[in-house]
């Protein structure tokens, strides 16, 4: 009997175990089945195209590419793939892994934390950066490909934690054009585009010029811009930079925009129709003069034979002037008199050559006073 009951324990425990051995190598089975249903998924979802790089590049022979930047770098490799996977053209001499992020943020493609495939991962840190093409994206994980990881000069393959990049830059995904979204505005402020710079350009904090500068913009840049506007004589791009804060890039002088008086630093123009007046113009009923420069002159001024007096203010002045002690008369045409008799209410007076009133002295046989007014004979007296 103890031995039948012990001989049938025995039986149960083993069958219990046979029972736990099978579901586990059962689970087992569905761990490692699953396991490798999704490692075929993600090798399915890859869009690694390995070492694809020119060879005429990998081998040294051409040390500077078509995308002028130096060969076998991370640069290089991302702007090859951009052009040949993405079918986008990166500009010529981009400049350094560090600074890919901060330059694509400026000229209007999104860079953010979220991979995509076909963006580019970039890391900003160190003093040249690192920028690498991405291949796969699976949860938190991302499978890039690149040139030069540790400095060795060819192409690498890896899997990292997106989180370890700076960020992603957006310049067209493989799924589309990768732009960052414009901001709404109002049809009066224009169209939104992209402008290429011929020429360098400053980037302000407000559409003036004496705005502070942030920064510039070079030959063979662009930016993406989401409004225009005119001020201050000229037509200005603005968008919204990385920092959320508005910039502004004065673009062209517009030829309808100044008209009236403008002081450039200590010196007054005057514009009509975007042109800065020349000569004699009359405003607002007075006369005023501007040299050939569009500067507004004040004081003596010889025009042809004639002179004439521009007071501080710009106004010609008519009539009498008195200039370091001296008096003298400017005629209603702002002329000077020179060398000749006037009356002026019932009073004679003289001035000389150099347009200087005559004072106690005796001119053509009359006595003058001390106001430069002509003594008249007394008839009765001889």
């Amino acid at each position: 009997m103890t031995f039948t009951k012990a001989g049938n324990k025995k039986a149960i425990t083993l069958k219990k175990a046979t029972v736990r051995t099978a579901s586990l190598l059962l689970a087992g089975v569905f761990l490692f089945g699953v396991g490798s249903v999704q490692a075929n998924q993600l090798a399915q979802a890859s869009r690694a195209r390995g070492d694809d790089y020119p060879h005429y590049y990998k081998n040294g022979s051409q040390d500077i590419d078509k995308w002028r930047l130096y060969s076998r770098q991370c640069t290089s490799f991302a702007a090859f793939r951009l052009s040949n996977a993405n079918g986008f053209e990166l500009p010529p001499a981009y400049g350094n892994a560090r600074e890919w992020g901060y330059r694509a943020q400026r000229e209007g493609y999104r860079v953010d934390k979220t991979p995509t495939i076909g963006s580019i991962a970039w890391d900003g840190s160190g003093d040249y950066g690192h920028v690498a093409w991405v291949s796969n994206v699976f949860g938190d994980m991302i499978e890039i490909e690149e040139y030069n990881y540790g400095y060795t000069g060819k192409y690498n393959r890896r899997t990292i934690k997106a989180s370890s990049m700076t960020g992603f830059i957006h310049f067209k995904d493989l799924g589309g054009t990768s732009k960052a979204p414009s901001v709404p505005i109002s049809p009066s402020l224009g169209v939104p585009g992209t402008h290429l710079f011929t020429e360098k350009a400053a980037i302000m904090n407000q559409p003036s010029q004496q705005a502070a500068i942030i920064d510039y913009y070079y030959p063979g840049e662009s930016v993406h811009y989401d409004q225009t506007l005119e001020k201050d004589g000229y037509k200005w791009l603005s968008y919204l930079s990385r920092t959320g804060s508005r910039r502004y890039v004065q673009l062209t002088k517009t030829a309808t925009s100044k008209s009236g008086w403008e002081k450039q630093g200590t010196t007054w123009y005057y514009f009509e129709n975007g042109k800065v007046s020349l000569g004699w113009k009359k405003i607002n009923g007075s006369w005023y003069y501007f040299q050939t420069n569009g500067s507004m002159r004040t004081g003596w001024l010889k025009d042809g034979s004639k002179w004439y007096y521009l007071k501080s203010s710009g106004e010609m002045q008519t009539g009498w002037l008195k200039d370091k002690g001296i008096w003298y008369y400017l005629e209603s045409s702002g002329a000077m008199k020179t060398s000749q008799w006037f009356q002026l209410s019932g009073k004679h007076y003289y001035v000389n050559a150099s347009g200087e009133l005559a004072v106690d002295t005796t001119i053509d046989g009359f006595q003058v006073d001390s106001n430069g007014a002509r003594v008249e004979k007394n008839p009765n007296k001889p």
